[in-house]
């Protein structure tokens, strides 16, 4: 009997020594919310195009410590003197996830769904708009041909996620099949092994990749939407990776048993926050109202306040740290006494209530934030406060992340409060250009003819030192009119297992893919 616990012992030791083992090629994560879509060609949230990029793959991919595009699925690429004819050469080696090659038909059928009108991603469309033809050489070999030259169309044309024709063609619908809800197959490094909605989803490596394969054989994604709860599943070491709060940061996470098994990594963050004003509405038709309500804002004081001075008010919406932001535009002053002269201006008058009004309309509206985001909650309740100080009645409502971005996709807002990502340079078609006002991501309404003609110059500039001086006109040009208030664009600040090394934050983010493994970490 004793000796057959003591076997018992040694097996079960061995077992878990095994699982130990194994772990330690896995990483940990968590995601706040479950993707929408595994379909790349319609998603638009941060989580859905998270977890797309690591189960599709495309043409070419950003080097994200050089910058460079470098090879994919196409080994290589070639482009016309003119900019007018981009040609990629397709790996002969490279396969879907259920083994069926990547050729490229399946090129060409994924940019006709792109284009199709059919499919719901007008937010995609605008890049591959001047797209003239695309065909084929053989069975490997893609050729776009475009209208007129973008600085962008490597980028773009390079940068879509290959969908597999032989799957999708078959399916009645494009946008609602299970390929794309449930069960993608991709051509990506990581495969999708398990999702159990609202609690965790797991992507296991293609052992079959045409590229070089990372260290990293698995991804744990856990669905935590409280922070606060993440923090401690962090210190549990129940995952490896957190992207911290700045109070986090700075107040709850420097302990001696902390620094032990995790290191902390700061870098400028890619994107920022805002208020958004639907310029259809009243009384956001008016910039001297929407100027007004960002100078009754004192940004500085919640920035110190909830961010621990972890970030920096924006003036415009390009990336803090590349060459298109206009570095000596400052933010808006917080001015009560000239914001509530512009109001005035503006012909408001407090009533008898203390509430603003102009031609018998009250100045209340509704702020849209999303739910389970303290931040957003809390400045929100700080912003309340400062706009009723002057006579404006502000609501909030919280609303789910997948309700608020349909909310703004059928413009039915009157302001609302979320981020935006952007890469450290970026056309702003997407977002500014009166084209995308009713169903791009034009979401404020908000146009003027020469701010177009000046998205429409840079885009055909291949210029950089022009181009970012077209780009700083197009900044100062909604700076002055503030369809939105920016606010902050932040650090990233990151906790990560001293078990991951070769760790290095680039001027494009960090690369899990470079990282090596400690075997010998204490979990």
């Amino acid at each position: 009997m004793r000796v057959f616990f003591l076997l018992s012992l040694i097996l079960l030791a061995s077992c878990r020594l095994q699982e130990k083992t194994k772990d330690y090629t896995t990483l940990y994560l968590n995601l706040e919310n479950d993707p929408i879509t595994f379909n790349p060609i319609v998603a638009e949230d941060a989580y859905s195009n998270l977890i797309n990029s690591k189960i599709h793959e495309s043409l070419l991919k950003r080097d994200v410590k050089t910058l460079k595009w470098k090879p994919a699925l196409a080994q290589r690429y070639e482009i016309s003197r003119d900019h007018l004819v981009y040609t990629f050469f397709l790996k002969k080696n490279a396969r879907f996830h259920d083994g069926h090659p990547v050729t490229a038909d399946d090129v060409i059928y994924t940019f006709q769904k792109i284009m199709d009108p059919q499919t719901p991603n007008p937010f995609m469309k605008v890049y591959y708009q001047d797209v003239q033809s695309v065909e084929k050489r053989g069975s490997h070999t893609v050729i776009f041909r475009l209208k007129k030259p973008y600085f962008k169309s490597l980028e773009f044309l390079g940068g879509f996620e290959i969908l597999p024709k032989h799957i999708f063609s078959k399916q009645a619908d494009f946008v609602s099949n299970p390929y794309s809800l449930r069960h993608p197959i991709g051509a990506g490094p990581y495969k999708l092994k398990e999702w159990k909605t609202g609690q965790r989803i797991v992507l296991v490596r293609n052992e079959d990749y045409h590229g070089p394969k990372p260290e990293i054989r698995q991804y744990y994604y856990r669905i935590i939407k409280n922070e606060a709860v993440a923090l401690q599943a962090l210190k549990k070491r129940e995952i490896d990776m957190l992207n911290l709060k700045p109070f986090q940061w700075t107040r709850q996470t420097n302990s001696q048993n902390f620094n032990r098994y995790f290191q902390k990594i700061k870098y400028i963050s890619g994107g920022y926050r805002y208020i958004g004003y639907n310029t259809r509405r009243f009384p956001f038709t008016d910039k001297r109202v929407r100027r007004a309500i960002t100078m009754l804002l004192d940004r500085e004081k919640i920035l110190a306040s909830l961010m621990d001075n972890l970030g920096f008010e924006v003036t415009g919406p390009f990336h803090m740290a590349g060459n298109q932001y206009d570095k000596n535009l400052k933010p808006l002053p917080y001015d009560p006494v000239a914001a509530k002269k512009l109001l005035a201006e503006a012909g408001f008058q407090l009533g008898k209530d203390g509430i603003l009004e102009k031609e018998g309309q009250k100045f209340i509206f509704e702020l849209l934030i999303p739910a389970a985001a303290p931040f957003y909650e809390q400045f929100a309740s700080v912003a309340r406060e400062e706009l009723l100080k002057a006579g404006i009645v502000m609501e909030i409502r919280k609303l789910e992340f997948q309700v608020l971005v349909e909310k703004a996709n059928k413009r039915d807002f009157y302001a609302l409060m979320m981020g935006w990502s952007v890469p450290l340079e970026s056309d702003p078609y997407q977002v500014w250009h009166s084209s995308q006002i009713e169903r791009g991501h034009n979401f404020t309404g908000f146009s003027r003819q020469d701010l177009d003609a000046l998205i429409e110059k840079a885009r055909v500039d291949f210029n950089e030192k022009r181009r970012n001086a077209l780009y700083h006109k197009i900044q100062r040009i909604i700076y002055e009119e503030q369809p939105y208030t920016f606010l902050y664009t932040s650090y990233n600040l990151i906790a990560l297992h001293r078990r991951f090394t070769e760790v290095e934050a680039y001027p494009a983010g960090l690369d899990p893919d470079r990282w090596k493994i400690l075997y010998q970490w204490e979990f």
